[in-house]
């Protein structure tokens, strides 16, 4: 059995996981119409992106705590969730629409994730 404290660890690495990549989407719709050396110059002066690699690297660090003491094989399926939590926010943050089989596909994942976590 995992501690609490692993659990939010983990937890932790998926949120800021998925909310990297949404503040990185963010950044990169402000970066539209820029090409390769403008976009570049541009990326560093991003408040989104610049946070969205910040939240990345800090679910890194959570990641790497909970791999000190947890089997990665238990625990490396739990980060599909972002898998999950990226589409449904991007419909909501974005407008972007998900197509029925994206959805019978985070429904997988959903018990992917589960059955991941149930077998001892």
């Amino acid at each position: 059995m995992m501690s609490g404290t692993t659990i939010v660890l983990i937890l932790c690495a998926v949120a800021l996981s998925a909310a990297g990549q949404l503040l990185l989407k963010s950044g990169a719709q402000q970066l539209i119409g820029l090409d390769r050396v403008e976009l570049l110059l541009a990326v560093p002066r991003n408040l989104q992106v610049m946070t969205g690699l910040s939240a990345w690297t800090a679910s890194t660090l959570c990641w790497l705590d909970v791999l000190r003491v947890a089997s990665l094989s238990r625990v490396y399926g739990v980060t599909s969730l972002t898998y999950v939590i990226v589409p449904i926010a991007s419909v909501y943050l974005f407008g972007e629409q998900l197509r029925r089989v994206q959805v019978v596909g985070i429904a997988l994942i959903l018990m992917g994730v589960v059955c991941v976590l149930s077998g001892d």
